[in-house]
Formats: structure tokens, sequence, C-alpha cells
């Protein structure tokens, strides 16, 4: 989302492309020249509510897995750090109600969660604008 609007909502708007592949994309990448470095493997739950609007929270850790399909072998990219993600989908005509609910519950999420990045914790904070201006603040954006 851009313009002025974008400043004044507490959540992230973006916008999601779904996409498929055939069982052969492997092939068809290591017939265009990419080579296949490790596969990641996400391991977690998700959760369907209806708060205002339907919405999807899941909460994951992601695994880095050497070898092809090796399951057995993966190793957490972030020990100890899981990835909470709420989404919801919005239309034009009821955006409004999908960012009020999402807001509201990330609002009621944010004291349950010990909110950080990969070396820099912010702790348990009260409100998740809070736990963003935390990370923001403090070196939280790093070049990768």
């Amino acid at each position: 989302m851009r313009g002025a609007g974008a400043e004044q909502i507490s959540i992230l708007v973006r916008t999601i492309v779904e996409s498929k592949a055939s069982s052969n994309v492997l092939r068809y990448f290591y017939g265009i020249g990419y080579k296949l470095d490790h596969e990641i493997l996400k391991v977690g739950f998700a959760f369907r509510f209806q708060r205002g609007a339907q919405f999807t929270v899941t909460v994951t850790s992601a695994n880095k897995m050497p070898k092809l399909h090796a399951t057995d072998e993966a190793v957490q990219v972030t020990p100890g750090i899981q990835l909470v993600e709420i989404t919801a989908p919005a239309a034009a005509n009821n955006y409004n109600d999908v960012v009020s609910a999402v807001t509201s519950f990330c609002e009621y999420l944010a004291p349950l969660l010990h909110l950080s990045k990969p070396g820099n914790s912010t702790g348990i904070v009260p409100t998740a604008g809070a736990a963003a201006a935390s990370l923001m603040s403090s070196g939280g954006a790093k070049t990768l």
C-alpha cells in the first residue's frame, strides 16, 4: 500500500500472488542454470479465526534441509524463534473491516508474545504498535 493512508494503519498490507508449479520444476530450474542450495521446511500450525473478519494465524519455524527431501536432517534456521503471521483476504468493499479486525487481534496477541528478530530481542511489549516501534528503533532493520 502506498500513499498518505499507508502511514496511518498499524498493519502491513501487501498483495499476495499465488503460483503453482508442476512436478518437473526442479528439472526446469536446473535446465536454465540454477543450482539447488537447500530446501526450506516450514514446521508449525495454522489456526483460523472469525473475529469481525475471517483470518488465519500461522506459527512456524523455518528449517534448512541440506539434502533434497531430507526432512530428518532439517536444522532450524533461527533456533528458538517462531514466525507468527496473521493473514486475511480483503477487497475494496471490506478493507476497513478487515484492517480493524486484524489490528484488534494483533493488539490482543502482543502481550502474549515475546517479539524479536534474530539477534535483536524486544522482550514482551504491551501493544503491537510498541513492538513494531521497538524493533525499528533499536536497529532491527539491518542490511542482509
